[in-house]
């Protein structure tokens, strides 16, 4: 979410959430067109239009690479973007994230 939140224009006094599905490639490159998840109202919701539109402009996303044994888990990715939350705060440390991968590398063998 941190690597998209520079890309995204959040609307302007709406208070939904959108949560959006997402396909990745091995290099980091989006797989399909990002899909919004949940009920979409007519027309789309301003806050997953601009969720879909933050993930295209921001796409690949380079810092999954050193990640790359670990593809299974973050090939689909499912964001959430809420306009009412304070910004997320700093992604873990990289030794955090391998902590994370190996713990549930461990899990699905």
């Amino acid at each position: 979410m941190k690597a998209i939140q520079h890309c995204w224009n959040m609307p302007a006094n709406t208070h939904s959430i959108a949560r959006v599905q997402i396909s990745l490639n091995k290099d980091e490159s989006l797989a399909g067109p990002p899909k919004i998840l949940g009920p979409v109202t007519t027309p789309p919701d301003k806050v997953a239009e601009s969720a879909v539109r933050a993930i295209a402009r921001c796409a690949p996303f380079p810092r999954l690479t050193s990640y790359a044994a670990h593809y299974d888990m973050w090939r689909d990715v499912i964001l959430t973007f809420n306009p009412g939350e304070d910004s997320p705060g700093e992604l873990p440390a990289a030794d955090a994230l391998d902590k994370l991968f190996e713990k549930y590398s461990k899990k699905a063998k």
